[in-house]
């Protein structure tokens, strides 16, 4: 028999084998096989992030991401919406629109609020991805935030016919502004900037016109109090509805002391920069429509995106959002072309469809927020009617609430469901004393 070869250990032969780490680096040099090794070492790491859905591999929104995601513990969608809010007021400011086949024009001008905890450094996000696309050459047409309706009608009027942006640092303390008297008109501004009317106000000696409005507005704000900003006839307005509340949930598995690092200028802004110049050099049209073939999955996506129980309005203008994005999507892409094709309503799609899951998380929060006050009420009116206390008192005082004796007693069984836990509580604390 002839001398049987000993077989080379796989591990050793990999180590040795130059042709394969040839190909490992092949594979790290290439710039779209780099991201998605990127995607999968961060996977391995912790949970993949909800926007990849939505996020165009070698694109300046995974770029800007990647960057927040590797030295911060900051939540994504902060810096993912300040930068394609801000590429959309780009676009704007270089008179891009879509025209459709009815002749009606549409702007890509968005009014989104990102919802975060408190010290979840959402103004620094904000500010970091403001001063890379200034670094990158370019810097929006920022207006100041407004004391007043007159002031922000000072502001559009000084702008008039030029795309502006407004960067709302607390959105939730601005909205509990306009039930004041010298904010009370700023909602029907901003609505009627959303649709380019003709704004016109009567002054003493003069009457104040403004044409060509186009407002964009990022705003953030705290999402632990913000419930109690809106009301639930504040939610059913019609302004309410053009915004996309965003939610920013925080990332326990990243370091929290990396925002140390963060503070001390970690982020390449620089990286940030020279991504959006190049993004810049796409050619920018001024009117832009969409393929046949966009039209029909635009048609297809609605059908399948449905409710999930929040109601039609909501969901229709969140869907009419989707056109907006699309354009947005095509100039993120580099297509020189002006033709929003399916590939663009693709991505629109997906990013309309994390703002349906915020929306039913945010007006979950809301209906509990709710159900918490009726219930400290319901407490209240115990105090004054001790063991008295019946449904229909609950109903007498709180029938705007309730609208219902059905609900009445729900409540009362709510409350004395809690009072019961309440007192098996402190019969437990005696028991262990």
């Amino acid at each position: 028999m002839g001398k049987i070869k000993k077989m080379r250990k796989h591990s050793k032969r990999l180590v040795r084998d130059k042709g394969v780490n040839g190909l490992l680096s092949r594979m790290l040099s290439c710039k779209d096989t780099r991201n998605v090794l990127r995607l999968i070492l961060f996977a391995k790491e912790r949970l993949l992030w909800r926007g990849v859905v939505a996020t165009p591999p070698a694109s300046l929104l995974e770029v800007v991401v990647s960057e927040f995601l590797r030295e911060t513990p900051i939540a994504c969608e902060i810096p993912f919406f300040a930068t394609f809010s801000l590429c959309a007021q780009y676009l704007c400011e270089r008179g891009a629109r879509i025209l459709m086949g009815d002749g009606q024009v549409i702007c890509p001008d968005l009014y989104t609020v990102m919802l975060a905890g408190s010290g979840e450094m959402k103004s620094f996000a904000v500010g970091k991805v403001l001063r890379a696309f200034e670094m990158g050459g370019w810097k929006p047409n920022v207006i100041n935030d407004a004391g007043s309706t007159a002031g922000l009608l000072a502001e559009l009027k000084e702008n008039e016919g030029k795309p502006v942006f407004w960067w709302c640092e607390e959105f939730g303390e601005f909205w509990a502004q306009t039930k004041t008297e010298t904010h009370q008109a700023t909602p029907r501004v901003v609505l009627m900037c959303y649709d380019h009317a003709t704004l016109s106000k009567r002054l003493k000696a003069s009457t104040l016109v403004i044409k060509d409005s186009c407002l964009s507005i990022l705003g953030t704000t705290v999402c632990a109090n913000f419930h109690s900003k809106l009301s639930r006839d504040d939610w059913s307005s019609g302004l309410c509805q053009r915004i996309a509340f965003v939610y920013c949930p925080k990332d326990s598995e990243r370091d929290v002391f990396s925002r140390r690092y963060a503070i001390l200028d970690g982020i390449n802004l620089q990286r940030i920069a020279d991504e959006f110049r190049k993004t810049c050099t796409t050619t920018v049209h001024k009117d832009y429509v969409f393929s046949p073939d966009a039209r029909r999955k635009l048609c297809d996506a609605w059908e399948i995106m449905g409710r999930e129980g929040i109601t039609a309005d909501f969901v229709r203008r969140i869907e009419f959002r989707a056109f907006k994005y699309a354009l947005v999507y095509h100039f993120l892409l580099g297509k020189e072309n002006n033709v929003i094709d399916e590939q663009d309503v693709n991505w629109a799609v997906r990013l309309a469809m994390l703002h349906l899951s915020d929306l039913r998380h945010i007006l979950d929060n809301v209906e509990h927020a709710e159900l918490n006050d009726l219930l400290r009420r319901a407490e209240n009116l115990r105090l004054k009617f001790g063991d008295k206390l019946q449904p229909r008192h609950l109903l007498m005082y709180l029938h705007r609430q309730l609208h219902g004796m059905q609900s009445a007693e729900a409540l009362f069984s709510l409350l004395e469901d809690k009072e019961n836990a309440s007192r098996a509580k402190c019969i437990d604390i005696k028991n262990y004393e």
